[in-house]
């Protein structure tokens, strides 16, 4: 990993503690999400989404969206260096997964029969660059969805760069989602 890669996580990590208001910031975005799709919307997708933690965007209500919207909704879980997608309903309980991330509970489906993939990020460019934590676990799971998925960051205004240093292994977002900018 480059040394700008590094310091990059380290000032936007810094920069998205600080960011205020996170909640009713977080709220327009489910509805942004689903809008994206066009007019027939996420009835019958499957997608990808994720569980906010820390300064991520609280995605309670992205998921309300999604289900709303009538997509099957999957949710991440991380097993040893690799992450897989369970089938999430309304209301199912989740536990403390890997890193203390809030994980479901359930077998974990083929990848390629996901649609959509909403991933959270550290940073974004508007042409879909994106930086993660550093795991590399979304590095991974991509490359196995099919080439069709559609992947979509989110992420607060503040998260969008002009640039991120790219590796061979990273992949692009379809397209990326905050509240104030969607590309």
């Amino acid at each position: 990993m480059s040394e700008a890669k590094r310091q990059l996580r380290t000032d936007m990590r810094r920069l998205r503690a600080a960011i205020a208001d996170r909640l009713h910031r977080s709220a327009a975005l489910g509805g942004l999400v689903v809008d994206s799709f066009g007019p027939s919307g996420v009835a019958g997708l499957h997608v990808l989404a994720f569980v906010g933690v820390g300064g991520e965007p609280d995605t309670t209500g992205l998921l309300d969206s999604l289900w709303q919207g009538g997509a099957l909704v999957y949710l991440p879980r991380v097993i040893g260096d690799h992450m897989v997608a369970v089938r999430h309903d309304r209301g199912d309980p989740l536990e403390v997964g890997a890193y203390g991330i809030p994980a479901p509970i359930g077998e974990a489906c083929d990848p390629t029969v996901i649609d959509a993939v909403v991933v959270p990020g550290l940073a974004f460019t508007l042409d879909g660059c994106r930086l993660g934590q550093g795991g590399g676990y979304y590095d991974r799971f991509l490359p196995l969805v099919r080439s069709d998925c559609v992947t979509v960051g989110v992420c607060f205004r503040e998260q969008i760069v002009d640039s991120i240093p790219n590796e061979d292994h990273d992949r692009n977002m379809s397209r990326v989602i905050c509240d104030g900018v969607s590309q």
